[in-house]
């Protein structure tokens, strides 16, 4: 099976979005003193960190559906 560049960019992209959302479901307060914190007064309140949570499992579904997608295509289409 040929694997073209673009695949494993695509695969590789893909990874690296699917352990952000893993990282962000599971340490939305260190995610946010990561990246988010510089801009901020005070730390926002137990929503905004919920709302992190719901965003990193979307994007791990997101992820995992494009990664996935392909192959479970070809291999419902037999």
């Amino acid at each position: 099976m040929f694997v073209n560049a673009v695949t494993v960019i695509m695969f590789v992209f893909c990874a690296v979005v699917f352990a952000a959302g893993l990282a962000e479901a599971l340490f939305p307060k260190w995610c946010w003193k990561t990246f988010e914190s510089w801009k901020a007064v005070k730390e926002p309140t137990k929503a905004y960190f919920l709302r992190m949570r719901i965003e990193g499992i979307i994007g791990m579904v997101i992820a995992s559906a494009i990664m996935l997608g392909p192959t479970l295509i070809a291999y419902f289409d037999k």
